[in-house]
């Protein structure tokens, strides 16, 4: 195994016709030599191996086969050796996992177009998420358990992951509707983000997050929906980051997504494009980080038939998730499309409400920028509890906010 890290071929062959067994595997994780040398990479060792009869679909303890460190690596060509030795693109490995989809999540999109042209089953999934969700947008929040299992950051220690734009992403979408890709999957996996919080037993009623519980039943277009609204002003006002695009939006769309499908806490696609779920922290700044992606999101999704007032479990509605992130412009235009200002999620709390002060995470974040245009909006500013009261108040029951003045 030593000889497959650090590539000598005289080596590997003094070893084998030595009588090595080349599919000796290390005791606790279960590697072999082939998968060494796959993830190094050295070809040349690999094609010795093979030849020499190496199992070219051998599992390591937590579910990684030689195809998977290939994947891991964007490497086509060892994968056309071991696919030329008897690799089954569509074997899942010990875990379930298929390569497909861990292709694309490693940032590997020509290699998961290979696969797919090798004939991969475009519903291919690992963790319950399916390839054409991967491809859709980021997918890291229902698949943290996943990662957790195989090494977390040390699974990319070596070789960075590449977070694929989304004029990469817009061809594998579109190559996975083509070969049948179900546009309406739903991920089958429970999460909530902010998953330091806990488990989502109160769903969207939790105090501590912004609006959304569990995330299972997300369809690709409810992560690309989400993944546009961006990561701006998570901890900073650093600018707004997304990996999808109105294109993919319209892919999925035309292909017939269904954007009425919710997640298990009932938030739509259009929800989590305003603004729902995310947490933000940047003290001292009027309003919240512009998302000019967010703002084509929520277009294109009222304009293809989306409910501008759907309410999700805990009554939360796109304009409150605008409000938690003080995006101003998604805010205004909702407003004039006619979404109720005045709606109430089940504290009581209106959007202004929201916009005047409330608890995201562990931290507490006011837009007052945003409040002021609520209000010139025409909110009505005395519904509900103050929001520097309120969240001082974080265990009032509903009924208790509602009959505030």
């Amino acid at each position: 195994m030593t000889v497959a890290i650090t590539g000598s071929p005289v080596g590997i062959l003094a070893l084998i016709g030595g009588g090595a067994d080349v599919d000796a595997a290390v005791t606790e994780t279960g590697s072999t030599a082939l998968m060494w040398a796959v993830s190094e990479p050295h070809p040349e060792i690999v094609r010795l191996l093979l030849d020499a009869g190496a199992n070219p679909a051998a599992s390591t303890v937590k579910g990684f086969t030689p195809l998977m460190f290939a994947a891991r690596n964007g490497d086509v060509e060892t994968a056309r050796a071991l696919i030329a030795a008897g690799v089954d693109v569509n074997a899942p490995s010990a875990d379930g996992t298929h390569v497909l989809p861990f292709s694309i999540v490693s940032g590997r999109d020509a290699f998961a177009l290979f696969l797919l042209e090798e004939g991969a089953d475009p519903e291919g999934e690992m963790n319950g998420v399916r390839a054409l969700h991967a491809a859709a947008g980021g997918v890291g929040t229902w698949l943290r358990e996943w990662y957790a299992r195989h090494g977390g950051n040390r699974l990319y220690s070596r070789r960075s992951r590449s977070r694929l734009a989304a004029d990469r992403r817009l061809p594998l979408v579109e190559a996975l509707l083509a070969r049948g890709a179900d546009p309406n999957a739903r991920i089958t996996a429970s999460a909530m983000l902010m998953s330091y919080i806990g488990y989502p037993r109160k769903g969207a009623f939790e105090p501590f997050a912004c609006g959304t519980g569990d995330l299972r039943g997300a369809t690709p277009l409810w992560v690309a929906a989400f993944d546009m609204n961006g990561a701006g002003g998570t901890f900073g006002a650093s600018e707004t980051r997304t990996s999808s695009n109105t294109a993919i939006l319209h892919a999925l769309l035309e292909a017939g997504a269904d954007q009425h499908l919710t997640t298990h806490d009932g938030t739509t696609p259009f929800m989590a494009a305003a603004g729902l779920g995310r947490s933000t922290y940047t003290p001292r700044q009027p309003r919240g980080v512009r998302s000019p992606s967010a703002e084509e999101a929520v277009r294109v999704l009222l304009e293809a038939g989306a409910d501008i007032d759907a309410v999700n479990e805990a009554d939360f509605t796109a304009l409150h998730g605008a409000a938690f992130r003080g995006l101003n412009e998604v805010v205004e235009y909702l407003v004039a499309q006619g979404a109720d200002i005045d709606a109430r999620d089940f504290r009581g709390r209106t959007a202004y409400r929201m916009a005047e002060g409330s608890k995201q995470s562990f931290q507490f974040q006011s837009w007052p920028e945003t409040a002021a245009l609520l209000a010139a909006l025409g909110a009505d500013t005395q519904l509900g509890i103050p929001g520097t009261v309120q969240e001082r108040l974080r265990d009032v029951p509903a009924a208790g906010a509602n009959d505030q003045p």
